[in-house]
């Protein structure tokens, strides 16, 4: 919230939020004297003080789409305005290590907390969905999909005798090709056994308390794989709803429940970690901002740049990274978003370099050479 800038007022009298105490609603949670934290992000204000805490403005794509399905496609696959990358940015990081990562630790390197991949996970690289509750744990049809890999693979011949029928030359490539998918569902149904086994250990210590929506059983499910050390490198969750065209509410309303769902969660996970949370790193990120001015319906319509936060990991926290365009007319993009001054790109590049210890190679970003976002490790 840009609560020093009289213009922000100015754009948003229906729902900003007050500078300070006194006003309609909770006030800013000031970070310093320009900026400062939703009041429904107030679980998060610790980890600013603390240096654990880093939000970036200005950030985003520079692709110009205001679609949301274009720009989640482009923000996954790390490739704005390409219609033909198909693997996401983090599969790309996961198949280039897969050899240094070694065949036992890459069973749980990466999990979606969904049960359909996002596509920053889809890719050569094997990387588990979870389903959601019912299914996980419904052990019934998970032993079905079992039975169905481990025996649909066999024709009724070698069932009954063991032997392996002669098969049409012409037809070998596509029973290759079959056995492939085969072997892909085995390992599947197998890890995801794993994972469940995984859920149900005991985990040492107390546990932070998260909340009972989805998000927050996610988080403590990532958490309970981070603390089981099994290797796990990378997950992601998809956290819906914010698309507030209409009543989008200041200090209090349908934003900032949503905020309070996201920041609780966010500050039990780092708790949860413990000392874990130095070596772990939570990227908060979206496909685009939302217009500088409210709508007529008070709400926002969609923008351009944006706002992301890094919490833990080594990360410089405790200030607010980016280039603040300000709020003037002339500053902002096509006169009503904010811009975008830092590429996600080379937030990408940089949290692969410096936490991940990965140097992106050339073409790593298709037609993109990343620059290095100076200060955040």
């Amino acid at each position: 919230v840009p609560f020093a800038d009289s213009r922000y007022y100015e754009l948003r009298p229906s729902i900003s939020i007050a500078p300070e105490a006194g006003g309609e609603g909770a006030p800013v949670i000031r970070l310093d004297k320009q900026f400062g934290l939703h009041p429904s992000l107030g679980a998060l204000k610790p980890h600013f003080d603390a240096a654990r805490l880093a939000p970036i403005v200005c950030t985003g794509s520079p692709h110009t789409t205001r679609s949301h399905f274009d720009a989640q496609d482009f923000m996954e696959y790390g490739a704005p305005g390409s219609r033909t990358v198909r693997d996401g940015w983090l599969n790309r990081y996961l198949n280039a290590t897969n050899k240094a990562a070694g065949t036992d630790a890459a069973r749980l390197r990466a999990v979606a907390m969904q049960s359909l991949l996002p596509r920053s996970l889809r890719g050569e690289y094997p990387v588990l969905a979870v389903p959601d509750d019912k299914v996980l744990n419904d052990g019934k049809l998970i032993d079905l999909f079992d039975d169905v890999y481990k025996d649909g693979g066999k024709q009724e011949g070698e069932k009954n005798s063991g032997e392996k029928k002669d098969a049409p030359k012409d037809m070998m490539g596509e029973r290759r090709e079959e056995d492939s998918v085969k072997q892909t569902g085995k390992d599947t149904v197998e890890t995801l056994k794993r994972y469940k086994e995984i859920l149900k250990r005991p985990m040492e210590g107390k546990r932070a308390t998260f909340g009972v929506d989805k998000f927050g059983r996610a988080m403590r499910d990532i958490a309970t794989c981070i603390r089981a050390n099994v290797g796990l490198e990378v997950a992601s969750v998809d956290v819906g709803g914010w698309d507030d065209h209409v009543n989008e509410g200041g200090a209090e309303g349908a934003l900032a429940q949503r905020l309070k769902t996201l920041g609780d969660n966010l500050a039990a996970f780092l708790e949860d970690l413990g000392p874990r949370a130095e070596s772990t790193l939570v990227y908060v990120m979206t496909e685009f901002g939302r217009t500088c001015k409210e709508n007529g319906n008070e709400g926002t319509d969609h923008g351009h740049g944006g706002c992301a936060f890094l919490l833990g990991g080594k990360v410089k926290g405790g200030k607010v990274h980016g280039q603040w365009s300000g709020l003037a007319e002339k500053d902002l993009y096509q006169k009503r978003d904010l811009p975008v001054t830092t590429d996600y790109r080379d937030v990408f590049a940089t949290v692969l370099a410096q936490h991940m210890k990965f140097e992106v190679p050339k073409g790593f970003f298709p037609d993109y050479s990343p620059k290095a976002v100076a200060g955040l490790f």
